[in-house]
C-alpha cells in the first residue's frame, strides 16, 4: 500500500496547495522513505528554499528533522509539533492505513511565537553570514502553539477523511 493508493498524486498536490494557502506553511506529504511525493514545494518564506538548495543544510536541518519527526509520528501514531534545527515550527501527522504506516503529511517554515532562528547552525551549514541569514529571515510569519495545534488537527481530520473514504471504497 502506498500513499497514491489512498489518493491520486493530483489530489495530494491539491491537498499540499490547500495547506499552503490556508496556513502559509511549506506543506509536504512524505512517503516512508521521507521523500515528498508530489515534488511541488511552495515556500512560505525566503529562508527555507535556501536551506533546501544547499546539500549540507538540507541534510543537517531538513532531512534530519524530517526523519526525526517521521519516526516520532510513526511510533506514537500522533501528531508531532516542534521545531526543526533552524528554529522553525514543524508539524508531522502520521498516515496509517489498516495499521500500515504510509508516511506523514504536514508543514513547516513558520517561526514559533517568541522563538528565534538558530543562526549558528545556518551559518555553519550554509556558509552564509549572520547578516545574509537575517536578510533571508525578513518577514518570517510567527505561529502560536494554539495555531500549530489547529493546523495539526485540520491535517489529521483531512487524513482521517481520506482514509475513511478509502476504507469505504474497499468494502
Amino acid at each position: 500500500m502506498e500513499l497514491t493508493d489512498i489518493l491520486p498524486i493530483e489530489d495530494w498536490i491539491e491537498f499540499e496547495k490547500e495547506l499552503f494557502e490556508r496556513f502559509n506553511l511549506n506543506s509536504t506529504v512524505y512517503n516512508t522513505s521521507g521523500i515528498g511525493i508530489t515534488g511541488k514545494p511552495a515556500f512560505c518564506n525566503r529562508l527555507c528554499p535556501k536551506i533546501k538548495a544547499n546539500k549540507d543544510s538540507l541534510a543537517m536541518i531538513c532531512a534530519a528533522g524530517n526523519q526525526n519527526f517521521m519516526a516520532q509520528a510513526k511510533n506514537t501514531k500522533k501528531a508531532v509539533i516542534g521545531e526543526c534545527d533552524a528554529g522553525l515550527t514543524k508539524i508531522a501527522i502520521p498516515i496509517f492505513f489498516k495499521g500500515q504506516f504510509l508516511g506523514t503529511a504536514g508543514g513547516c517554515g513558520r517561526l514559533p511565537e517568541g522563538g528565534e532562528i538558530e543562526t549558528f547552525i545556518l551559518e555553519k551549514s550554509m556558509g552564509l553570514s549572520e547578516q545574509e541569514i537575517a536578510d533571508l529571515c525578513q518577514g518570517l510569519e510567527p505561529i502560536t502553539a494554539k495555531q500549530a495545534r489547529q493546523v495539526a488537527d485540520f491535517i489529521q481530520a483531512r487524513i482521517s477523511h481520506y482514509i475513511d473514504n478509502k476504507v469505504k471504497q474497499a468494502s
